[in-house]
């Protein structure tokens, strides 16, 4: 990637547009050998411009995301590294035998990419939200499971994944002129979390979505005197255990998926296993399904506003 990078550009462009618009485009200049498969959804997901530039590389399955990991597998056999593109709630959910057989137990290294995923599809409803995506991937061996925070994290994570010998599952969300965390060039590792705020108080641990809401929520925060760490975790398998903080007073998981199963459950995994540990706030969509409307109501409603967060977590240290 080159050093000059216009974060400005990549929000107005999302995460799709970012990572295969932009990113794509630059790893095609390498390597011929990378073929992406889309469950018409080329222009929701920001491939447009891709599919223009490399025809012979690029390949309609209809919806038909079953028949696409399917395909995928077969060109992976062949030699090719095969990227699916399709909406986050299908192709996790009516795809999860497939990428288990053919991802997991064969250990293909086919990239799965999930976009508008947790509530961002808004008024398609409950059908189309993907609030269960990471407890799915997760629970594939051998799965890296990814979840970035902005555009320019979107494009780090593509171009881990295709240099990645191994199944990966990317959660994009949103669409075009999503807010941008970094404002400049950054060190990425894939399983290596990013402490983006120091406190001494409280630890939030965020991903995807999440990532600029904790921040905000944890200069709410600060101003009621309560110092809160924020922790970037873009990966949520394989989990960064080095930089969950066991010395706070509390730890806080934020995601836009339910609670169970997710980001939350990965750290409560790890907290178990320690005799003595912070109390654990899991802040997500809670075991239901949500009413159908606008993303800043359901974000409300799940009490994923950035004040709705501050209330919880306040309510919590009260106790």
């Amino acid at each position: 990637m080159e050093n000059k990078i216009n974060v400005k550009l990549l929000s107005m462009a999302g995460q799709g547009g970012s990572a295969f618009g932009i990113s794509l485009m630059n790893l095609m200049k390498e390597r011929d050998d990378l073929m992406v498969l889309s469950s018409d959804v080329s222009t929701p997901a920001g491939l447009d411009k891709f599919k223009a530039a490399y025809p012979d590389h690029f390949m309609n399955m209809g919806i038909a995301e079953q028949n696409m990991i399917g395909t995928a597998a077969g060109l992976v056999e062949e030699g090719y590294k095969a990227i699916c593109v399709a909406q986050a709630c299908f192709i996790t959910m009516r795809s999860f035998e497939q990428i288990r057989q053919y991802a997991g137990y064969m250990k293909l290294p086919i990239i799965i990419i999930g976009i508008g995923s947790g509530l961002s599809l808004q008024y398609m409803g409950n059908t189309h939200y993907a609030i269960e995506d990471l407890a799915l991937m997760r629970a594939v061996p051998g799965m890296s499971v990814l979840a970035p925070c902005d555009a320019l994290e979107a494009m780090k994570a593509m171009e881990f994944a295709v240099d990645h010998n191994g199944p990966v599952y990317i959660r994009f969300y949103g669409g075009t002129g999503i807010p941008s965390v970094y404002s400049q060039d950054y060190d990425f590792k894939a399983g290596e979390g990013i402490r983006l705020q120091e406190g001494k108080d409280v630890q939030i641990i965020a991903a995807g979505s999440m990532v600029l809401t904790a921040i905000k929520a944890a200069n709410m925060l600060r101003d009621e005197g309560i110092e809160t760490s924020v922790t970037n975790m873009h990966t949520v398998k394989p989990l960064d255990y080095s930089a969950i903080d066991l010395d706070k007073k509390l730890i806080v998981t934020l995601e836009e998926h339910s609670i169970m199963g997710g980001l939350g459950s990965a750290v409560a995994d790890f907290l178990s296993a320690h005799p003595q540990h912070p109390t654990l706030l899991k802040l997500g969509i809670n075991d239901t399904f949500m009413p159908v409307g606008s993303y800043a109501y359901l974000m409300g409603q799940a009490g994923l506003a950035p004040e709705k967060i501050r209330e919880s977590i306040i309510k919590e240290l009260n106790n």
